[in-house]
């Protein structure tokens, strides 16, 4: 099968141009990409965000048309040997599926055709301690302690970065939820109740409580290490002016900027070493587990991570069962194996 190229970024770029937030297409742009592999279009198949800009209605593009109908002619068994070809974890493997599930679905309805994947299913497989399709990679206490040690150093960027992790952590931010926070937003005044507004998912805007550590570490950066940062601003924007994480010219931190930021911190912890995963997601995971593990009604964490649904948060209660297991195992004599009845 040799697919047109051209054609098939167009389709792309179409389906990217539905979607409003840059880090979702964004998302999509690189889960796609597996697929325009498989098909042998390869990088000329991904269009650009001067593409995705410049798109417009594909229903009467024939040469659009002619892609569809060859998708439609690979068959199911086509589809189920490209995702079990798939490599990664099974996160990952799950979302480069869901990423072409999402984007054959947009396009059978825009252009009144069936869905060749409408019947394939997530690759199999689930990972140790979580949901079906759910990921979870939570640090013991030590390891947030050794974390923040290691996040530790003089100057500004040395307290942005403690800020950095102590606001991940303590207030399970996503890592686009930290880069969009904004001074404005940050209510640190009132000891006993201080909070941020934080605008996440489906700009859904939530109140975040912030814990002492958090606070202290954050109220520190804004007092003294962000206008250090600030101060050397160059080529920074308008959006940048009232951004919290920002970078040592002054711009406002971007999503990639955290994972480097806290891989980094990671590598000095030594986690990296010890064969553990350090990335921003994980100090999320991290924060309702921990909350979870300590009580705390499961509510409240839905409302604190800002998730729409508690069968989301509920992932925690099952980290946090394999977390009480294991130590029972571990603990308990009745719980060896042999032992004596």
């Amino acid at each position: 099968m040799t697919t047109n190229p051209a054609a098939f970024r167009r389709l792309v770029a179409a389906f990217l141009a539905s979607r409003t937030s840059p880090s979702t297409r964004e998302a999509y742009r690189r889960d796609l990409t597996h697929l325009a592999g498989a098909l042998g279009v390869g990088e000329a198949g991904i269009p650009s965000e001067t593409d995705i800009r410049d798109a417009f209605g594909i229903e009467d593009d024939r040469e659009v048309a002619v892609v569809l109908d060859e998708l439609l002619a690979l068959g199911p068994e086509w589809w189920r040997d490209w995702r079990d070809g798939l490599e990664g974890s099974p996160a990952t493997r799950r979302r480069r599926v869901a990423a072409v599930r999402a984007f054959c679905r947009w396009w059978s309805r825009t252009c009144d055709r069936e869905n060749p994947v409408s019947t394939l299913r997530p690759p199999g497989g689930t990972p140790s301690g979580g949901r079906p399709g759910q990921e979870v990679v939570a640090f013991a206490q030590a390891d947030m302690r050794r974390l923040l040690d290691a996040a530790r150093r003089p100057g500004p960027v040395g307290a942005r970065d403690v800020a950095l992790i102590e606001v991940l952590y303590g207030c399970g931010l996503r890592a686009s939820e930290a880069v969009g926070l904004n001074v404005s937003a940050c209510n640190l005044d009132d000891l006993e109740d201080p909070y941020l507004v934080v605008t996440g998912k489906g700009a859904r805007v939530r109140a975040v409580a912030i814990p002492h550590g958090a606070r202290v570490a954050l109220a520190a950066y804004l007092r003294v290490g962000r206008p250090e940062l600030m101060a050397h601003r160059r080529g920074a924007g308008p959006g940048d002016a009232d951004a919290v994480f920002v970078s040592v010219r002054g711009r406002r931190l971007a999503r990639e900027d955290v994972w480097r930021i806290v891989t980094a911190i990671g590598r000095r912890a030594g986690l990296l070493n010890e064969g553990g995963r350090v990335f921003p997601h994980a100090l999320r995971h991290s924060c309702g587990t921990h909350l979870i593990q300590a009580g705390v009604d499961i509510r409240y964490v839905q409302a604190h991570l800002g998730h729409a649904s508690p069968v989301t948060t509920e992932v925690y209660t099952h980290v946090t069962a394999a977390h009480l297991k294991s130590d029972f195992d571990r603990a308990h004599p009745r719980a060896r194996s042999g032992a004596g009845d």
